[in-house]
C-alpha cells in the first residue's frame, strides 16, 4: 500500500503542494477516487482531510442545524475479537454514553439507540456490497444492521464512527452518485462520518481509534483528531467522510 499511496501522491496531490500550504483538505473526487484513503498521501499526511460527495453537500451540512443531541451510543458488534475491549476503552470518555456488547448488541437496541444519537461508535466486523449497496451491513449480536436500516431513523446521528470494516468503500453510479453504507449515513443527514476504505486490524485500529475520541472528547475537530491519531500507524486508512 505504501508504494500505491506515493504513486497517487505523484500523480494528484504533489503537483497542488504549494498551492495547499499548511490548509486543511476538503477533497471532493470523482469516479475511482472515491475509494482513496486520502490522510495516506504524503502531501497532506498529519493534516486535516475531509471527503465529502460534492461541494453542495459540503456547504448544506455547515449551514444545517444540529438535531442530534442524543447520548452517544458504543457498540461492540459480533465476532470481532477485540471489539469488547475498545468499546470498554472509550466508555471512560462518555459517561453518559449508552453501551451495547455481546447479547445487548442486537439490531433493534442499536437502532432505538443510534436515532438521535450525537455520537456513535461501532466496533464491528462489517461488509461492503458492491452488487447492492443498500445491503452493506455491520454484524450485530443478533444479525446484520443494514444500510437500508438507516433509513428508518427518523433523526439522523451528528456523528458515525466505524472502526472495524471497510464500509467506507462506496459504488460510484452515473453522474458521480457515490452509494455504500457510508454514503446512506451521510444521504440521511449524519454530518460526520468516519470510516475505511479498507480492511484495517481490529487489534491495531483500536488504538488509534482510543487516540482519535480522546481528542475528540476534548474538542478537536473530526478531521485534525484522526490526522493526530492516525500519525502512530502510517497505514491506517480510516477517513473523516462528510464535514468535520
Amino acid at each position: 500500500m505504501r508504494t500505491q499511496v506515493t504513486a497517487l501522491d505523484t500523480i494528484l496531490l504533489a503537483p497542488l503542494a504549494s498551492r495547499l500550504g499548511d490548509l486543511d483538505v476538503v477533497v471532493v473526487p470523482t469516479g475511482a477516487l472515491s475509494a482513496i484513503p486520502w490522510g495516506l498521501l504524503p502531501t497532506v499526511r498529519g493534516r486535516p482531510v475531509t471527503v465529502t460527495p460534492s461541494s453542495s453537500a459540503w456547504l448544506a451540512a455547515g449551514r444545517r442545524p444540529r438535531r442530534a443531541r442524543g447520548a452517544p451510543l458504543l457498540v461492540a458488534g459480533s465476532d470481532l475479537r477485540h471489539a469488547d475491549a475498545e468499546v470498554a476503552r472509550l466508555a471512560p470518555l462518555y459517561p453518559d454514553a449508552e453501551v451495547l456488547t455481546g447479547p445487548d448488541a442486537t439490531v433493534s437496541a442499536t437502532l432505538k439507540a443510534f436515532d438521535g444519537c450525537r455520537l456513535a461508535h461501532f466496533a464491528a466486523h462489517g461488509h461492503h456490497e458492491q452488487e447492492n449497496v443498500l445491503f452493506s451491513r455491520l454484524n450485530l449480536a443478533d444479525g446484520p444492521l443494514m444500510a437500508y436500516d438507516v433509513q428508518q431513523l427518523s433523526t439522523a446521528p451528528e456523528h458515525v464512527v466505524l472502526s472495524s470494516c471497510d464500509v467506507g468503500q462506496a459504488v460510484v453510479r452515473a453522474g458521480d452518485e457515490v452509494l455504500g453504507f457510508t454514503a446512506a449515513l451521510l444521504y440521511g443527514g449524519s454530518r460526520t462520518v468516519v470510516s475505511s476504505v479498507a480492511r484495517v486490524d481490529d487489534r491495531t485500529a483500536g488504538g488509534v481509534m482510543l487516540a482519535y475520541h480522546r481528542a475528540l472528547s476534548a474538542g478537536t475537530s473530526p478531521a485534525r483528531a484522526l490526522a493526530d491519531a492516525a500519525r502512530a500507524e502510517p497505514l491506517m486508512p480510516f477517513v473523516c467522510f462528510g464535514r468535520s
